[in-house]
């Protein structure tokens, strides 16, 4: 996405060819107040804005995106936080959270397929797959949580894996439905946008890491009931439906509503409680009539090419880059 600046907003950014920290820290601001997509924007005065530019050794990048996790969940109070980073890093993860796709044998993958190829090219970087766990290493499972993947300047790929300690996640359960804990599903507390990119001019741009706020029906339908992601519909409605029944129709839907009450009550009880579709659209049509009228900053789309290695996604998600034009 491209801004375009207005002239009565430029004199926010006149003086040096460089931004400052604090000039930086405006158009971040700016670029998501003005976002094409993401209804929870009405706050975007609060976005904290941290500055790595001019860090371009590996393992420092590595552990201020670490950082990044920890000043955005803040032990489940969740916060806005964008991480502008310098223009030679390049993040080959989609988010700096994401589970592993494993290609198994018969043809069937482990863990997420969107992550097929991105999983493939942290085992060639030398990440050895499963989760960390007292010292040593489970083996492969279906939420296995990707290393960071970077490159710096054209060089190798290397991979960074993050401790358990800044990855947030929240085991799902049900209420009413004790077997539904037996299932295993689990999802991760902050959707962190790596691939988004700060254009102040055609010839200065910064990468960005961006995190936000789930809304609990993006969990539910997008990312665990997705036929082409993890596919949970079925596996729950025949938990639910009698020996013998059909898990089609109205059995998928029963199962998509009880998936999203556990999402709710899962989330609710790590203190984390993510808002609902419904809740989320009266605070965003609540907040364009507070606008001022007049010039401010307006969006284009322009689409963003893959690096090396990375997994395609859908049209509109992830495939966009962050600009700021002046």
């Amino acid at each position: 996405m491209r801004i375009e600046i207005a002239a009565a907003d430029r004199g926010q950014l006149a003086g040096p060819t460089i931004p400052t920290t604090e000039q930086l820290a405006w158009a971040a601001r700016v670029a998501w107040a003005n976002a094409d997509k993401g209804i929870g924007r009405l706050r975007w005065r609060g976005l904290h804005v941290r500055d790595l530019r001019g860090v371009t050794d590996p393992d420092a990048v590595a552990s201020g995106l670490a950082e990044h996790l920890r000043v955005a969940t803040r032990d489940g109070k969740i916060r806005s936080v964008a991480t502008v980073l310098d223009p030679g890093v390049e993040i080959l993860n989609e988010q700096l959270v994401g589970y592993a796709g494993y290609q198994q044998a018969d043809g069937s993958i482990l863990g997420d397929p969107r992550h097929l190829e991105l999983t493939t090219l942290a085992l060639r970087a030398g990440w050895p797959g499963g989760r960390p766990v007292d010292g040593g290493r489970l083996l492969p499972g279906p939420f296995d949580v990707l290393p960071l993947l970077l490159r710096v300047h054209g060089g190798p790929v290397i991979a960074y894996e993050l401790s358990p300690e800044r990855v947030l996640e929240v085991n799902l359960e049900h209420p009413g439905y004790a077997w539904f804990a037996q299932l295993g599903l689990r999802w991760y507390a902050v959707p962190a946008m790596a691939r988004h990119r700060l254009h102040f001019t055609d010839a200065l741009a910064y990468p960005v890491a961006f995190s936000g706020f789930y809304v609990a029906f993006e969990i539910a339908c997008r990312e665990l009931a997705d036929q082409n992601r993890y596919n949970v519909l079925p596996m729950i409605a025949r938990c639910l439906a009698p020996e013998g029944a059909r898990t089609e129709g109205f059995a998928l839907q029963e199962a998509a509503r009880v998936l999203h009450q556990a999402i709710l009550h899962s989330f609710g009880r790590a203190g984390m409680v993510p808002p609902t579709a419904s809740a989320r659209l009266e605070i965003y049509h609540r907040y364009f009539p507070r606008r001022k009228p007049g010039p401010r900053p307006m969006y284009r789309p322009i689409d963003a090419p893959y690096p090396a290695g990375a997994t395609p996604v859908s049209a509109g998600y992830g495939q966009r880059r962050l600009e700021a034009a002046v």
